[in-house]
């Protein structure tokens, strides 16, 4: 990533096997997410069911999420745990390793 990179903090991921009031379907994913932007600390709960496609080191840690304007400019040079992919329409992201913190990257696409 270049040092000139624009990060904006989007919210913090947190893997859970409770229902969450609020949570939202994610057909595709075959998991449960919240609304990080309706919780007082930026807080995203993502529940998975049997059978959901993402990689387990999503599902098992923590993360923090960031926006970026180019993800694959965000990219380059980072140890990349997960590679793009678009979870909902209008946003494509990807995972990386920072100093064994996982890290999620993102962009607003259009749909």
């Amino acid at each position: 990533m270049n040092k000139d990179t624009k990060l904006t903090f989007d919210h913090v991921g947190v893997p859970t096997k409770k229902s969450q009031e609020g949570e939202t379907y994610l057909e595709d994913g075959k998991c449960f997410v919240t609304d990080a932007a309706q919780t007082k600390f930026n807080i995203e709960f993502l529940r998975p069911e049997d059978g959901c496609p993402y990689p387990p080191v999503i599902l098992e840690r923590q993360h923090i999420s960031y926006i970026v304007d180019n993800l694959d400019e965000a990219l380059k040079g980072e140890n990349v745990l997960v590679e793009p992919f678009n979870p909902i329409p209008t946003r494509r992201l990807a995972f990386i390793d920072y100093e064994g913190l996982l890290i999620e990257l993102a962009e607003e696409v259009e749909e």
